[in-house]
């Protein structure tokens, strides 16, 4: 009882140690049974000998049981060793001998010789076979008992794979998928009656079906890298990949381990972009300090002058004091508070005209022509001005640039009502933009003396006030339409607006 309480507690203990303890007390036990069953063989062989030699002793049988005398001697190899099958036989041959009459000293030591060498040729044979036969059993148990492990190994590996929150893969040399486990069926989205064996890994991963093709003297291959791989809807996502390939001809497999670094990318990205945009900032502040110390000199200086009668009433003089006031706004600007500020109505045909005195001068240089459809009715817009000005500056100098080289240089503006919204259309007859696509995008130019922001910013501007910025695609010349939200109500508002904190 008590023993079989200590086994139980041993067999439930989960340690190395613990299967050493059972492994002792199994190989006890057997030798426990081994010594109990070499008692009862060896009690059943001298049995069988004393119930021989009786008989012989008893009823003087005319003919002798010496043939008997093998099976005791059988019996008692199987639990014997070599040189004690020797003396076993040598005792039975003596026995024999002792019941057989009317022979000679010589017919008497060749009979015991023969009968020694026929025992203990018959209980050596029982003795290998039997040898044999425990060979067999031990190998048979170690095989039974490794596959037993095999089999506990193989169901923790796929315990492990299923669990695993990484892709696991195992691709066949022609590129179909022989193992999939549960996070790779996740991970490229496939559906539940969907499986990933026997697909084409290309499907998925292009870079390990790449990888196969590797020449084969190569050898074993083992490493990592970053690739792209194609989720079932045919999306694509950076993974990071750890594989190797092993075998060879038909039998060369890939296992990999694929991990999605979608989440990784995004937040290294997005801190780079905090980054880079952190570093702007530092350097737009640096720069709007300088452009309001310029300012305010020429501010001074702009005051001296209006002490000057005849300055005072001059439009290019009134066009360079909006100019040094826009240009101090903007120094100031944060689109971040604009967003949520509340602007007063802007005159768009007011904000014409002052953009007429300012660009004029140019155009009028390169023998180019301005064209002005905004009538003095068009509706009031909420917009803030200062910025909206920039705006159209920005817009207007880009066209400049672009038409400058054409025969008869051309701008035009329109002021449109398109669906309850302002619409300022302004086109241009230079060349036509090949590539629209990176209009809008920070730092690309195609002017060697640009920075690559200036429509970047304004259409920045344009969505602090609510408005939209875009590129019109026209067969020549270039197109960009300004979209502005109308004023319910308010007043015309020609300066500087201070917004309540």
């Amino acid at each position: 009882m008590h023993r079989a309480i200590r086994w139980r507690l041993i067999k439930e203990m989960p340690t190395a140690a613990a299967r050493r303890r059972r492994r002792r007390i199994r190989i006890n036990n057997r030798v426990r049974r081994f010594a109990s069953s070499r008692k009862h063989m060896l009690t059943l062989a001298v049995a069988m000998v004393a119930v021989l030699a009786l008989l012989e002793w008893i009823y003087d049988f005319d003919f002798s049981l010496g043939i008997l005398y093998i099976f005791p001697v059988v019996v008692a190899s199987t639990v014997l060793t070599r040189w004690q099958i020797v003396v076993a036989s040598v005792f039975c041959a003596y026995t024999r001998g002792l019941f057989t009459a009317d022979e000679t000293q010589l017919e008497h030591l060749l009979r015991f010789a023969m009968a020694t060498l026929a025992y203990t040729g018959c209980g050596l044979l029982i003795y290998q076979i039997n040898d044999s036969r425990r060979v067999v059993l031990l190998h048979y148990a170690r095989v039974r008992f490794e596959q037993k492990l095999r089999r506990r190994a193989e169901e923790q590996l796929r315990l492990m794979a299923e669990s695993s929150p990484a892709a696991i893969l195992t691709v066949a040399a022609d590129g179909r998928i022989l193992a999939a486990n549960r996070a790779a069926h996740t991970m490229f989205e496939l559906r539940d009656e969907q499986s990933l064996l026997q697909r084409p890994i290309r499907d998925f991963v292009t870079f390990f079906d790449d990888a196969l093709r590797l020449p084969a003297d190569l050898g074993r291959i083992r490493t990592s890298t970053s690739t792209w791989a194609s989720r079932a809807d045919g999306t694509h996502f950076p993974a990071s990949a750890w594989f190797s390939i092993y075998g060879d001809g038909e039998q060369r497999r890939l296992a990999a381990i694929l991990v999605d670094t979608s989440n990784d990318v995004r937040e290294r990205e997005h801190a780079h972009f905090e980054q880079l945009t952190q570093h702007n900032r530092v350097l737009a502040g640096a720069v709007s300090h300088e452009i309001r110390n310029l300012c305010s000199a020429i501010a001074v200086v702009s005051s001296n002058l209006e002490r000057h009668g005849h300055l005072s009433r001059d439009p290019d003089f009134e066009a360079l004091r909006n100019l040094v006031s826009g240009l101090s706004n903007m120094a100031s600007f944060d689109l971040r508070n604009q967003a949520r500020m509340q602007h007063p109505p802007v005159q768009l045909s007011s904000l014409a005209d002052e953009l007429r005195v300012i660009i004029g001068q140019d155009w009028e240089e390169i023998g180019g022509q301005l064209e002005w459809h905004v009538p003095a009715s068009f509706p009031l817009v909420q917009a803030e001005r200062d910025g909206l000005l920039q705006v159209l500056l920005n817009l207007s100098q880009n066209a400049l640039r672009a038409a400058e080289e054409t025969d008869e240089p051309r701008l035009t503006i329109h002021a449109l009502d398109r669906n309850g919204r302002a619409v300022l259309r302004i086109t241009n007859n230079g060349p036509a933009i090949a590539d629209p696509s990176g209009l809008f995008q920070p730092f690309r130019t195609a002017s060697t003396n640009g920075t690559g922001l200036g429509l970047y910013v304004a259409r920045a501007i344009v969505k602090s006030f609510g408005g939209e910025l875009h590129h019109v695609p026209t067969a020549a010349g270039a197109t960009f339409e300004l979209t502005l939200r109308f004023a319910a109500s308010g007043s015309i508002e020609h300066n500087v607006v201070e917004v309540e904190a």
